[in-house]
């Protein structure tokens, strides 16, 4: 099973201040590396925790593999960014769907439980997804 991170596991693992820091860190010790995910959720990040140094380094080591060059994927996140313009579906998010789809039995580890909830890849697939408790 492909593993995919959105950025609120990274931010949670990463900042041990964050609500969902013992969620995330827990998602590290069991469910072993390496986790896919795209450029735009290391940019969210990377602002959020106002340092890019730690992300880059999980990069680096592997526990994190950029699993979607966005050029050559731009036009199916963009029809993901549309199709959910009424929830206002931000880069990562679509990035996340897009690897889901990319990435056969894959699932999403994920804060975003109201969104992800609704979202669905290849047209009517729920996204399976793992959720803080």
């Amino acid at each position: 099973m492909k593993k995919i991170a959105d950025a609120g596991l990274l931010i949670g693992f990463l900042d041990r201040r964050d609500e969902y820091h013992r969620w995330a860190s827990s998602v590290f010790e069991n469910e072993s590396p390496p986790f896919y995910t795209a450029e735009p959720i290391l940019a969210e990040v990377s602002a959020v925790l106002e340092s890019a140094d730690e992300v880059l380094q999980m990069v680096e080591v592997g526990d994190l593999v950029l699993g979607l060059n966005l050029a050559d994927e731009v036009s199916a996140v963009r029809a993901l960014v549309q199709k959910y313009k009424n929830r206002k579906m931000d880069l990562g998010d679509a990035c996340c769907v897009r690897l889901a789809e990319m990435l056969s039995g894959s699932i999403v580890y994920t804060v975003d439980e109201r969104d992800f909830k609704v979202y669905r890849k290849n047209g009517r697939q729920p996204v399976p997804c793992i959720f803080p408790e």
